[in-house]
């Protein structure tokens, strides 16, 4: 049983390495450089939401697509656009049964059709985020479903979390905006 727990931890940061590489080179050095979390409580984070999303994969790949896994300082986040309360129930127990997890939020939505109203949405957030030159945008996670913009990840301060609440609010299209961002002081 330690053996294969070693084996899964070992495949797990294996994951988490090449999912850090993929889109640079130097990503997983800034990704750390940048994060508020020391580099072991995001190893920990990445392990427990990549177990959550395999777990999620394993029971039903589509549906898995629908939701999102967060974890921060062990405190996990699913967030999505899906109407099926079953996957959604499996999804909150199987995230509050996996190892090291302290706390679970979810915040779910009904599917709809706007998903390239989504994604212009998600685009100006980004971007409006990025233009904010008082504000470290690369902490800062999102997700837009229906026209809601999601932010989530550790921020430097409640400064930084409330002035990126107020400037996403201000991006044309964005219906409303829900904040899981956890100031770092």
């Amino acid at each position: 049983m330690k053996r294969h727990k070693l084996v899964l931890s070992s495949l797990l940061m294996l994951c988490l390495l090449l999912s850090s590489i993929a889109w640079t080179p130097w990503g997983a050095i800034y990704g750390s450089a940048r994060d508020e979390r020391s580099v072991g409580d995001q190893a920990v984070d990445k392990e427990i939401s990549l177990s959550i999303k395999k777990s999620m994969a394993d029971k039903d790949g589509e549906k898995a697509l629908q939701i999102h896994v967060y974890c921060f300082l062990k405190h996990v986040y699913l967030i999505g656009a899906i109407n099926d309360t079953a996957f959604q129930s499996f999804a909150i127990k199987t995230a509050k049964a996996t190892q090291d997890v302290k706390k679970v939020t979810n915040y779910f939505v009904k599917e709809s059709d706007t998903t390239a109203d989504d994604l212009k949405i998600t685009a100006k957030v980004r971007a409006a985020l990025i233009a904010e030159g008082d504000l470290s945008a690369t902490q800062i996670e999102q997700e837009t479903m229906n026209g809601e913009v999601v932010l989530l990840g550790m921020v430097r301060s409640k400064k930084d979390a409330q002035l990126a609440i107020k400037t996403a609010r201000g991006v044309d299209g964005v219906r409303k905006v829900t904040s899981f961002m956890i100031p770092s002081n």
